[in-house]
């Protein structure tokens, strides 16, 4: 199973050090919460992890494994905004991909920077004249969608 991911840059620099100091003052005024939160952040990883490595043996199973993944995705930028390393340029990509029913999560240390959404199957078999047997086929779709990102964070 290939997943289709378009990567969005919000051209929001992020200063690393300033997030990361940000995260721990929030350990030190929360420990107990932080811990709980970092907890559920491994959990999630690792459960996507497993979801990764399993069989997708016919189209259904790839759309249960994409909606494990999307749910997934939402689930981490959910505690990932409860850390304080989202952004309000991050949060405009993310409420217009939910327009479209997409998935998407910050990457990297957040703050800024870019934005995961990933692509189902079941959109690109929609919007495509044919099931997308060549990634070339799809392309047009992946710029359409580029082309509406652009547009909320610009």
């Amino acid at each position: 199973m290939t997943l289709k991911m378009l990567i969005t840059n919000t051209k929001v620099g992020r200063n690393t050090k300033a997030l990361v100091a940000g995260v721990g003052e929030r350990m030190l005024r929360h420990p107990e919460i932080m811990a709980f939160v970092f907890s559920a952040v491994d959990s999630i990883s690792k459960e996507l992890t497993s979801v990764l490595k399993s069989p997708t043996p016919d189209e259904l199973s790839v759309t249960e494994k994409e909606e494990k993944i999307e749910e997934l995705m939402e689930m981490n930028q959910g505690l990932l905004q409860s850390m304080g390393v989202s952004h309000a340029t991050i949060e405009t990509v993310l409420r217009t991909t939910l327009k479209y029913k997409l998935a998407s999560k910050l990457t990297g240390a957040g703050g800024g920077g870019c934005v995961l959404t990933l692509l189902p199957t079941c959109i690109l078999f929609n919007y495509c004249s044919f099931p997308c047997a060549s990634n070339a086929s799809c392309y047009s779709l992946i710029f359409f969608f580029f082309f509406i990102f652009l547009s909320a964070v610009s």
